[in-house]
């Protein structure tokens, strides 16, 4: 299933992806959520060579629903298989990953998995701004996210989720997300709570997304929905530990330009500055290694910091000040929306 509102830049890339999976047993639905842009044209051609691909006409979403959250319900409901794959319109797949993922499900017995894709990233500010995704899972609680030692948090994303069509509709399907900002996360929240096994897998040899592309971009997505994190004990814990890595991503890096700008700063504190520097610089340019992705972006942890920072509090003030939340040319009251 994959949810497709104004989507022409990579809808074919994405759908024929899909559509070349090795699997033997496949359908595809594309919810074309009534785009203003060549969407529809592009998703007719394709459906018109290749029968496999369903391509199911949305409706705007009725009160109480989130555009995304609706055109995911109305995909699902057409689906047949025993295994649900939810993916966004931006993301492509290798051949082999759908057989791939249900091998792993079956051998694992698991209910859910999702994929931590590749992102490409293109620019200065891309290579900038997209790390903090796997800086944030990989250095945070990835491995208490895929232990079944708790049983309260799962992780998910729009890369792709597999979920077995009967644990969704034991977890509510998307009828329980219908407000839900951060939905991928939340189903499999949800998929976990109602007793399903969750994992996340590295992925990042058969699926790759570029999410955004440019900085305003960047700047734009994350403000919709990056406030809805901060919910609950959960959130609230999420809002320290990211007080926390700004003021030390920014802190010594300051301490060490004032210095050199001839600021009286001791010497202890310059040792100190350039420790907490270096050690996050070896942090970050291990994980770009170990990601493949480029090494000089372990340089701008500062600039990192700095710029989601503002992204946050943007998506703060656009949440509990403005309230609205603002996305693919529609506007939602704030209180109708979610985690």
């Amino acid at each position: 299933m994959i949810p497709a509102r104004n989507e022409e830049r990579g809808i074919e890339e994405a759908v024929r992806s899909h559509l070349a999976q090795d699997y033997p047993d496949l359908e595809v639905i594309v919810v074309e959520d009534r785009s203003t842009d060549g969407t529809a044209a592009i998703l007719a051609r394709i459906a018109g060579e290749d029968r496999r691909l369903t391509v199911v006409q949305g409706v705007e979403p009725p009160a109480g629903w989130l555009g995304k959250p609706h055109a995911l319900a109305q995909g699902a409901a057409r689906a047949r298989g025993e295994f649900l794959l939810f993916a966004d319109a931006d993301v492509s797949y290798a051949p082999e990953a759908v057989t791939g993922a249900v091998a792993l499900c079956a051998a694992r017995g698991l209910d859910l998995l999702a994929f931590f894709p590749r992102f490409e990233m293109r620019g200065f500010w891309e290579n900038v701004l997209m790390p903090y995704i796997p800086i944030s899972y990989f250095f945070g609680p990835a491995f208490l996210i895929n232990s079944d030692a708790q049983r309260r948090f799962a992780a998910g994303g729009g890369a792709g989720m597999l979920v077995r069509a009967a644990s969704y509709r034991a977890a509510g399907g998307h009828e329980a997300l219908r407000g839900s900002v951060i939905d991928d996360i939340h189903l499999a929240i949800r998929v976990r709570r109602a007793g399903g096994r969750c994992r996340m897998a590295l992925a990042d040899d058969l699926v790759r997304v570029r999410m955004y592309r440019g900085f305003r971009e960047i700047f734009d997505g994350f403000t919709k929905n990056i406030a809805y994190a901060f919910e609950g004990w959960l959130g609230a814990f999420l809002a320290l530990s990211t007080a926390f890595t700004f003021v030390a991503s920014t802190v010594p890096a300051l301490a060490l330009v004032a210095r050199a700008a001839g600021a009286a700063v001791p010497a202890r504190d310059v040792a100190w500055a350039a420790l907490a520097v270096g050690l996050t610089v070896l942090a970050r340019g291990g994980l770009a290694l170990f990601l493949r992705y480029p090494m000089w972006a372990a340089l701008t942890q500062p600039v990192t910091a700095v710029v989601w920072a503002a992204m946050m509090a943007r998506s703060l003030a656009r949440r509990f000040l403005r309230r609205e939340v603002l996305w693919r040319g529609r506007r939602y009251h704030a209180s109708r929306a979610g985690f």
